[in-house]
């Protein structure tokens, strides 16, 4: 049985940003005016594309959640998207999502981002045949198959999600506010991380050794690879987040886990 698992937080993005319209009612006086039913509209229509690309049975929306554990791990996270003179949604979006989640099936878990509840969601082991559909390039770390933008079901091994999550350790995300590792973008994490004979020890230790020659630690490491890690079914039971241990640890003192309260 198929089951398509949307990025509700993004495809109701696209949604609100098409619908958007701007009103000059004079000169140096211009608003933001969201027709609520257009976007409700809309979104019907993006999310019933997707459901037939994947012929899905079963579809379910997934939400970020208001907090975030990652604050917990750099209070810095996404820092630069809490600054007061940021619009963090667009005009509209909290209402339309309101009423998104009262018609579909939808899953918002607290202090998760959508990511980590498609993550989840995806890699635990039911009667369904998962397809994620996510623009964010960061559900490249979660193995299974994936609904692209052309509408192509692609499949993610193992040893490919694996790898591109240690190569995001490197690369870091401007888009997140965490910086991986100075002077290393995606060409030079592929060359340290190679798909090739892949080995997640083998990768961890080329993690941790291009951190030590720019003069950083391996807590430092550590600390950017639980920022970039999407959470899978093994990292979460329940309200209890297990955040991320290396293959081979470093010797360092961290907090392992992160309790809902």
């Amino acid at each position: 049985m198929t089951w398509l698992l949307v990025d509700a937080d993004m495809l109701l993005f696209k949604a609100v940003c098409a619908c958007e319209q701007e009103i000059e009612w004079m000169p140096d006086i211009i608003t933001t005016h969201l027709p609520v039913r257009e976007v409700m509209m809309l979104f019907d229509d993006l999310l019933s594309l997707k459901k037939q690309q994947v012929k899905a049975k079963n579809t379910t929306l997934c939400w970020t959640s208001t907090d975030n554990f990652r604050y917990k791990v750099d209070s810095g996270y996404k820092g630069n998207r809490r600054t007061t003179s940021h619009r963090l949604k667009p005009v509209g979006f909290k209402e339309s999502r309101r009423r998104i989640e009262d018609r579909y099936p939808s899953e918002c878990w607290w202090r998760l981002e959508a990511d980590d509840v498609l993550g989840i969601l995806a890699t635990r082991h039911t009667d369904k045949t998962p397809i994620i559909w996510s623009g964010d390039k960061d559900l490249n770390q979660i193995p299974g198959f994936h609904l692209n933008e052309d509408g192509d079901i692609e499949l993610i091994t193992e040893d490919q999600a694996d790898a591109y999550f240690y190569r995001q350790c490197l690369i870091g995300d401007s888009v997140d506010n965490y910086p991986g590792c100075p002077g290393v973008g995606p060409k030079t994490a592929e060359k340290l991380i190679p798909l090739e004979r892949f080995n997640s020890a083998s990768a961890w230790r080329a993690v941790v050794k291009q951190y030590e020659k720019k003069g950083l630690s391996s807590s430092h490491a550590l600390k950017q690879a639980r920022l970039a890690r999407i959470l899978r079914d093994t990292d979460y039971s329940f309200d209890d987040i297990e955040l991320w241990q290396p293959p081979i640890l470093p010797t360092l003192v961290t907090t392992d886990s992160v309790m809902t309260p």
